[in-house]
């Protein structure tokens, strides 16, 4: 069985939910054009607690619902790869994972990063809510999810 792994700043992790040892691969090299920040860790329950009042009227953990689509699983998912119909176009238009940085990025300030965005949020500015609710996204796949993605009985 095989696990594909990701990199997200200084931790490797597979997508069976296990972290490894940092690692890096042969000639790959930091871009030009990412982000550096440090992101701080947060608390899960106040990431939960922030969720459950701002994002699950439109995003639910399992289910694509009409206004967004499942999160439970969005953390090291490639970006658009859902079958959503209710993607902005530029959300669609480009090909990375959604790591930390990414999730970081984007919840921080959503129009800034995808102008066609149909996400009704104008960011979360508060540093430690923003990586709390990182946590938890983080926590939800890595801990509640199987190998293939699907929600496990805990």
């Amino acid at each position: 069985m095989r696990s594909r792994k990701l990199y997200d700043g200084d931790v490797g992790y597979e997508l069976r939910g296990q972290s490894s040892q940092k690692f890096r691969r042969k000639g790959q090299v930091k871009k030009q054009n990412e982000i550096e920040i440090e992101i701080p860790n947060g608390d899960l329950t106040k990431g939960r607690i922030f969720f459950n009042h701002n994002c699950a009227g439109c995003h639910d953990l399992d289910q694509d619902l009409y206004l967004g689509p499942s999160l439970r699983t969005v953390y090291l998912r490639r970006n658009g790869s859902k079958k959503f119909s209710n993607y902005g176009k530029d959300l669609t238009a480009y090909k990375f994972y959604w790591t930390r940085k990414k999730l970081w990025e984007f919840l921080e300030n959503p129009e800034k990063m995808f102008p066609d965005t149909n996400m009704q949020l104008d960011g979360v500015k508060d540093p430690f809510m923003l990586a709390s609710v990182i946590d938890y996204l983080q926590y939800l796949r890595v801990f509640t999810c199987d190998i293939r993605g699907l929600k496990q009985i805990i």
